[in-house]
């Protein structure tokens, strides 16, 4: 596939003109503006000027360095700056988040850091104690006493833990469907919603007929073979609960790790993207954050990652990998017995269900501590319930991938690996289906699900999108081109294709 992003961008400038409704569309968005950063924040507190408190020691006896932690956030200076803040909050209907590290803040630097007033909520919010049984070991109300505040972070979604934000979580009330057979044959749905910040637009983009392959050398002749074959069945094959559907990996952008030198990148093939992702809300724009091959919540300070991945001998009885590292976040959950210890994986499956399980269906330790699944950490760490926003967090089983005799300690490829996809779109459909799928109105819709979780680099907000849809028409790309970039640069260059 060509370029998606690049592509889905240019087709949806070109549709502005019109006002297509192509699919019906239900869900919702979860919106995380970076506090200090977002461009859309930054817009709306143009016109609000807080005063600047300066912290004055009222007792002169006391010494120079020593703040009065139990005044420094009651003096009326302080108390208006709140006042303020909940205003904008009540404004714009958003809620405060900040959950960072702030141990090492001194009262006067906390005042100056915090969103005003987020003080009271800290405790509650974001100490374990907070949250544990144990009432005996509760935070004393003192957020500066860091001794009895372990701070809570997400596994996953550690963004959520990382920055002051502000949270927006609302339905997808949309005015503006399309849906566009693209020129290079890729099927691209773009949602437009009204929101009090401005025009919010999202979207992704699939190639129905994705299948990565290679040119092979068979009794003297070049010939295009498929890849470990049918990708797009073994996805939708990872996951019970997309049975009946084909399930698209938006991976556009992946890259592996080396195992065997985890600074070492392997920035996947353009040919192997399966689909991509696209948002701006209002100010600010997002990209894709596609498929994880390394485990999400550790990096070496060096830029090192650990690789989802396990090396296993001709039995397929896991011998190295994931599990031999010593810095692992995932363990195994609700595992015994004499084949299937805590201390190490027995096969392929067996690391995959322990990804299945920090994933999907949480679980206990070998020292009988509960994890929580990874699907409800907007709802545990980020102030959204999972009924309003259903993150769900899909594992690649590349169980189906064939492993060569004597290659189960080589990385190269994708069998015993595993991936977390934040990131896809499900169509109930088949392949024949929808390999006839061609622009104008469908005889059968296209019913189908999403999910995005995208980024802004340059102001570190995040956005989550899921939702529901049916697909009733396809219009074509009367903006595209004709052939794409590969094709003119092989014209160009005379290069022959497999085969020639």
């Amino acid at each position: 596939m060509a370029l998606p992003f690049a592509h889905a961008l240019l087709v949806l400038m070109s549709l502005a003109g019109c006002d297509p409704h192509d699919a019906e569309v239900t869900g919702s968005y979860a919106m995380y503006f970076a506090e200090a950063t977002s461009e859309n924040i930054g817009r709306l507190r143009q016109d609000i000027v807080p005063p600047v408190c300066e912290y004055e020691q009222s007792d002169p006896n006391t010494a120079d360095n020593a703040i009065e932690t139990d005044k420094i956030f009651t003096d009326e200076c302080y108390k208006e700056k709140v006042e303020i803040e909940k205003q904008f909050q009540e404004d714009w209907d958003l809620a405060p988040l900040d959950c960072r590290g702030l141990s090492d803040y001194n009262a006067i630097e906390l005042r100056d850091a915090i969103i005003p007033g987020w003080e009271t909520q800290y405790e509650a919010q974001c100490c374990a104690e907070s949250w544990d049984e144990d009432t005996s070991n509760d935070p004393d109300g003192d957020m500066l006493t860091t001794a009895d505040c372990t701070l809570r972070s997400a596994p996953y979604l550690y963004f959520l833990s990382s920055y002051s934000m502000y949270v927006d979580n609302k339905p997808l009330e949309t005015w503006r469907e399309e849906v566009v057979m693209t020129s290079e044959g890729d099927l691209q749905l773009t949602i437009h919603v009204d929101t009090r910040f401005g025009d919010f637009r999202a979207g992704w983009v699939i190639d129905p007929d994705f299948q990565p392959t290679q040119c092979v050398e068979e009794g003297g002749t070049a010939v295009l073979q498929e890849i470990d074959g049918d990708w797009v069945e073994g996805w939708s094959n990872s996951n019970e609960e997309d049975e009946g559907y084909l399930t698209y990996f938006l991976n556009a952008g992946t890259a592996q790790v080396n195992p065997s030198n985890t600074g070492d990148g392997w920035v996947l093939d353009e040919d192997w993207y399966a689909g991509s992702g696209f948002a701006r809300f209002g100010d600010e724009t997002f990209s894709l954050y596609s498929t994880d091959y390394v485990d999400p919540s550790f990096q070496y300070p060096g830029g090192e990652y650990l690789p989802l991945w396990v090396s296993v001998d001709d039995e397929g009885k896991v011998v190295g990998g994931y599990g031999n590292y010593g810095a692992e976040v995932f363990e195994e959950l609700d595992c015994g017995g004499s084949e299937d210890s805590c201390g190490a994986f027995t096969d392929y499956p067996d690391f995959v269900q322990m990804l299945k399980d920090n994933a999907n269906n949480g679980g206990y330790t070998k020292d009988d501590v509960y994890v929580d699944p990874i699907d409800t950490e907007l709802e545990r760490f980020g102030l959204i319930s999972h009924d309003d926003q259903p993150f769900k967090l899909k594992v690649e089983d590349n169980g189906w991938r064939a492993t060569e005799a004597g290659q189960g300690s080589n990385a190269v490829g994708f069998d015993n690996w595993a991936g977390l996809n934040p990131s896809w779109v499900r169509l109930k459909t088949t392949q024949e289906d929808l390999a006839k799928v061609e622009p104008g109105t469908l005889e059968k819709p296209i019913e189908g699900d999403f999910q995005l979780y995208l980024f802004s680099s340059s102001t570190a907000s995040v956005l989550v999108v899921n939702g529901s849809f049916t697909i009733n028409k396809v219009a074509e790309d009367e903006w595209g081109w004709d052939a794409t970039l590969d094709e003119e640069k092989r014209e160009q260059n005379a290069t022959p294709t497999c085969g020639e």
